[in-house]
């Protein structure tokens, strides 16, 4: 197996740990945040920390692979992570739990002050850009 392949299958395993905490900080946001401060204080306080969670992953993730790989396959994993979530999203949410397609969409509208976009532009492009501001600071990064 190439090490290549190695990150590759590494990136698929880091992706349920989103999702674990995804999860949980959606309990957290939903049982302590929004109580006292609200629904949409508790989504924008939810998000950036979800936000901030992924990123340290995300860190920690393309310092154990960053010499395994060249910037553009961080980009791929980006996108690999990306239309995971989407797919998750949209799949489970809709299919399996029964949330209507005009709920779930309307998480994309941040003119209504619904950050989900900015999760999926995290997910996106972190890992590229991780891995440039790694390769800047002399750390194990792909060239």
């Amino acid at each position: 197996m190439t090490a290549r392949r190695k990150a590759y299958l590494l990136a698929l395993a880091v992706w349920p740990l989103f999702l674990v905490i995804a999860v949980t900080l959606g309990a957290v946001r939903e049982k302590l945040i929004a109580p006292s401060l609200g629904e949409q204080a508790a989504h924008v306080i939810g998000t950036l920390l979800f936000i901030t969670a992924m990123l340290a992953i995300m860190w920690v993730f393309v310092v154990k692979i960053g010499n395994l790989v060249q910037r553009i396959d961080l980009w791929l994993i980006g996108v690999m992570w990306t239309a995971m979530t989407v797919c998750f999203e949209f799949g489970f949410f809709h299919f399996v739990a029964g949330v209507p397609w005009e709920r779930l969409l309307a998480d994309y509208n941040i003119f209504a002050g619904r950050l989900w976009v900015l999760v999926l532009l995290t997910t996106l492009c972190g890992p590229a850009l991780i891995g440039v501001i790694q390769e800047r600071v002399g750390r194990n990064a792909p060239a």
